[in-house]
């Protein structure tokens, strides 16, 4: 079993990442929309910067503020504003979802091994790894894309890497459980079975209180537009929480022992 950190199994909402990337931009005299942010969601982290200044509304912003549109000086500039204050939001954004202790305990009942792969570089998760421990979450593995190259989501290394680590095989036995677009493509990429989870990730982006507080009719449709985008990358699965894997995995279980794969 592979998960994704924020918006998986820790971080309702995916938040921490957002505001590192607003406050980042902010301190180089650009305002970003949380819309912007998300878009490229998954990706190592670099690489959502630089998809973010290829972004048309940013590079204007960009250009108003610094009379060129951002050049790869720029890109490294933000990258190295970026790691202090990701570590910093991610320690007071890293509560483990409901329902994800009973998950793992379930896994490891049925002698299922546990990684995880993340846009975090590792020096990104320092204080991040002890906290989630001591909220339930205890991976086997924490992988960035820093163990591979620097070469994150969607290309699958990270799922490669977890494998050998592991010295388990074929991919095909592995699921990738994740929020964001970049998890499934991920995924297909490594020939693992895609389980979306909707209701605490990026796609819907809100906080549980916020969501929770909502009226009805407007939660439902923002999850409903989550599922939609979702859906539209073809996922195996798409479940409303972490917390509801457990039949899934049930579910694929069966499918390997008979013969099918992803």
């Amino acid at each position: 079993m592979i998960f994704d950190i924020s918006g998986t199994v820790l971080d309702f909402g995916s938040r921490a990442p957002v505001l590192a990337f607003v406050e980042t931009f902010a301190a180089h005299g650009v305002a970003v929309t949380e819309a912007e942010v998300r878009a490229p969601m998954g990706k190592h982290k670099k690489d959502h910067l630089e998809a973010m200044l290829q972004d048309p509304g940013v590079v204007a912003r960009w250009l108003e503020v610094h009379g060129d549109v951002p050049t790869s000086a720029d890109l490294d500039g933000l990258f190295a504003s970026f790691l202090p204050i990701q570590v910093e939001i991610v320690k007071r954004h890293c509560e483990v979802l409901p329902g994800v202790p009973e998950v793992v305990r379930q896994l490891r009942a049925r002698g299922i091994k546990i990684a995880n792969t993340t846009g975090f570089d590792t020096n990104m998760m320092s204080d991040l790894i002890p906290l989630a421990a001591k909220g339930g979450y205890t991976p086997d593995l924490w992988i960035g894309p820093d163990l591979v190259g620097g070469k994150g989501r969607p290309a699958p290394w990270m799922a490669f890497y977890a494998a050998r680590q592991l010295d388990i095989y074929p991919m095909s036995t592995f699921v990738k459980v994740g929020d964001t677009l970049a998890d499934i493509d991920e995924a297909r990429a490594a020939g693992m079975w895609a389980v979306s989870v909707v209701r605490h990730g990026n796609e819907v982006g809100l906080s549980q209180e916020a969501l929770d507080h909502m009226p009805e009719a407007e939660r439902e449709d923002r999850l409903q537009q989550a599922r939609t985008r979702l859906a539209a990358r073809n996922p195996h699965y798409i479940i409303d929480s972490t917390a509801d894997l457990i039949p899934i995995v049930d579910e694929i279980t069966v499918r390997i022992a008979r013969g099918d794969r992803p």
